[in-house]
């Protein structure tokens, strides 16, 4: 478990200095380029955006000087747990497996996924699974939702009772309804197909490959995200490794006592000659890490200023709408997510000598 301090002025000077240079709209008659990334995470493709006349474009500006609210406090610890595998997701990732989710379908992880094959494929009739189908259909629960569905949930499969918001105020793709339908069939599914023995079984597995990510987890700085943000640190970070399904994803909580817990879920993109996780192959993945940590800081900070986005936002996505919705980003409330995420990445580097 790592520890780290945040000097708080430090981060609202940096935060403000950094947020000018990548808000602020060019001279209306230029041509705006964008960057997006498929889901590989591991391609660029580069897109022209004509940028038209509309001075309300600095309504940006607001999003400045509102982020300023966040006061730093200095000298206030904040830990990074060790990574380890979570019931929990790898629950909701077998059953969105059964519900045939591409991305929750990986078989790259071979040696582990054979083994989730031969043990639950029986139940892909299961009543859970024909109820995941229809939410599915008539939702679009998917991809990061069914994270925050993993980790709103406590050992006992129940929905955390200790939490400001509940799972539907998180995430609009889970409905009231539908999640009170859901945990009961979630549980029982549990209980029907054993899944604890499932996962004692494999606890040797799942050692092993936490030791595979060694060299991914002790480079992460957490000291530069609240000297950058201007923060107060009252966070936990938690790295749980994701290992049926190759899909990343950055899902906080907030706890009714005032305290965060900030998740990144890593995939398995990449095996080594033993069929093992080889996590560092893949020169992206810390930044992969870096990029979900940095959703926690960005999300907040954009959902509580979303009036002063919104008008930009949506013209913006108005242009690139069908590039970003072949990569599940289906709002402009997502686009503005990760267009500063992936600008805060780039500053990470920056300030660590990555590049």
């Amino acid at each position: 478990m790592k520890a780290a301090k945040a000097d708080g002025a430090k981060g609202e000077s940096e935060f403000c200095t950094f947020a000018v240079a990548v808000v602020q709209p060019p001279p209306s008659h230029r041509l705006r380029t964008t960057r997006t990334l498929d889901n590989s995470g591991r391609k660029c493709y580069w897109q022209k955006v004509v940028k038209q006349k509309n001075k309300k474009m600095n309504r940006f500006l607001v999003f400045i000087i509102i982020t300023l609210s966040f006061q730093g406090y200095a000298q206030e610890k904040i830990v990074l747990e060790n990574p380890y595998v979570d019931k929990r997701v790898e629950l909701l990732s077998i059953v969105f497996r059964l519900a045939e989710k591409p991305e929750y379908s990986s078989k790259v992880f071979k040696i582990y996924t054979d083994r989730i094959e031969q043990h639950f494929r029986q139940y892909k009739n299961h009543e859970l699974i024909k109820f995941t189908k229809s939410i599915i259909n008539k939702k679009r629960v998917a991809y990061d939702a069914v994270a925050y569905m993993s980790v709103y949930l406590d050992d006992n499969l129940n929905l955390s009772t200790n939490l400001i918001n509940n799972v539907w105020q998180q995430d609009s793709r889970w409905i009231k309804k539908h999640v009170e339908k859901f945990i009961p069939l979630l549980q029982q599914f549990a209980n029907d197909t054993k899944f604890d023995d499932f996962f004692k079984e494999n606890a040797d597995l799942y050692a092993e490959s936490v030791k595979c990510f060694s060299p991914l987890y002790d480079p992460i700085d957490l000291d530069w995200y609240f000297s950058f943000f201007g923060k107060e640190p009252s966070e936990t970070f938690s790295i749980i490794l994701g290992l049926g399904n190759r899909g990343n994803y950055g899902p906080s909580l907030d706890y009714k006592d005032g305290t965060r817990k900030v998740h990144s879920i890593m995939g398995v993109s990449f095996i080594d000659s033993t069929g093992m996780p080889k996590f560092d192959y893949n020169p992206l993945a810390f930044f992969v890490i870096i990029h979900e940590f940095n959703h926690s800081f960005v999300t907040c900070l954009v959902d509580n200023n979303i009036k002063e986005l919104e008008e930009s936002g949506k013209k913006i996505f108005s242009v690139v709408k069908s590039v970003l919705a072949k990569q599940a980003y289906r709002k402009w409330e997502s686009m503005m997510y990760e267009a500063l995420v992936r600008a805060a990445v780039i500053k990470y580097m920056k300030d660590r000598s990555c590049f």
